[in-house]
């Protein structure tokens, strides 16, 4: 038997040889179709990104109300709050275990990658290719800019973004593969 190639995998084989996301426990298959949930996203753009080995992963502890620090993704939420890839609301709370739609968790992407600092004009004129771009919430445009720019967003045949439906594990996982080719072939400047 041949060993797998980059070409023959699928992105959901790529990303789990990568180490970057995993079978949740007990799971013998993976659920291209499940929700993200923040946790998960944490936990998933640490490893990708090597958030742990920013300056600002030394930053202090964020104290977080609604997170204990015998969980087993403490660790990694707390290395997404210190590198600023992901914040608690005004309440101190995280909700680890809440699904992220598909403009928070792009956005999210977009801030673990780097956010251009694009102006308003360049925001909207990225945006309006996109038919359901009104949907995306003020405070993710220029993230959701970013991201579309760089082609981590898999919209559809439309090009509908579709923010507010839950990101699945596939869109996670699209996203990524994305991230993976642009770091192999990285483009001439």
């Amino acid at each position: 038997m041949m060993p797998q190639t980059h070409s023959n995998q699928t992105p959901i084989e790529r990303v789990l040889s990568m180490g970057w996301m995993s079978n949740p426990a007990g799971d013998k298959t993976f659920d291209f179709t499940a929700s993200v949930t923040r946790s998960e996203l944490a936990q998933v753009l640490g490893k990708a990104f090597k958030l742990d080995q920013r300056s600002t992963a030394q930053n202090s502890a964020v104290s977080v109300q609604d997170l204990t620090g015998d969980r087993p993704d403490y660790a990694a939420i707390q290395i997404a709050l210190k590198t600023g890839t992901m914040t608690v609301d005004s309440q101190g709370r995280f909700f680890p275990d809440r699904p992220v739609n598909r403009a928070e968790g792009l956005a999210i992407f977009a801030q673990a990658y780097g956010v251009f600092q694009l102006s308003e004009d360049a925001v909207t004129e990225l945006l309006k290719a996109h038919p359901d771009a009104l949907d995306i919430p003020d405070w993710a445009k220029q993230a959701m800019a970013t991201a579309l720019q760089e082609g981590f967003v898999n919209t559809d045949t439309n090009q509908a973004i579709r923010p507010l439906e839950p990101m699945t594990r596939a869109d996670l996982a699209y996203a990524l593969i994305q991230y993976l080719e642009k770091q192999q072939n990285p483009a001439f400047v």
